[in-house]
């Protein structure tokens, strides 16, 4: 289950824009968290239609992630690539309760985590806001509830 495979990527452009538009927001220094989390069921049959997002874009894991670097806060690509990687890393090394919380509630969940912060943190910082992270959306998801969308919300 340590793996980060291409399924469980949030790459689909309806599927991100969605996110963004209907989604919650957190932030856990240094990490920004946009969440989606909604019943499986409600999911498949909001998404039935395959021209709207493409098999590829439903959810054989019970997460999908996008992991990102503000290039306004860090200018350098090299620097934005090393960061997604070590927030990517700690992501792919802590999702396993996320996995299961949600597995249980038969939920699935679009997340971003975004580094939003104009300075390089060393690893066990950024691991550590990630784990504080994933925490936290489970608690929220456990006080506010799965998010009911129609159909016609998805645009």
């Amino acid at each position: 289950m340590v793996t980060f495979k291409k399924n469980e990527r949030l790459a689909n452009f309806r599927l991100r824009t969605l996110l963004f538009k209907k989604g919650k927001l957190f932030f856990q220094y240094p990490v920004r968290v946009i969440y989606l989390c909604m019943p499986r069921e409600k999911c498949s049959e909001m998404f039935s239609d395959k021209q709207s997002v493409p098999a590829s874009g439903l959810f054989p894991s019970p997460a999908k992630c996008l992991i990102g670097v503000s290039g306004r806060q860090i200018k350098g690509a090299v620097d934005r690539n090393h960061l997604k990687r070590l927030v990517k890393e700690a992501y792919r090394q802590n999702k396993s309760p996320l996995y299961s919380f949600l597995e249980k509630r038969n939920a699935v969940c679009m997340l971003a985590l975004i580094y939003a912060v104009d300075k390089k943190m060393p690893y066990a910082a950024i691991e550590n806001s990630v784990q504080k992270s994933l925490l936290k959306l489970q608690e929220k998801i456990e006080d506010d509830g799965l998010q009911e969308l129609h159909a016609s919300n998805q645009n």
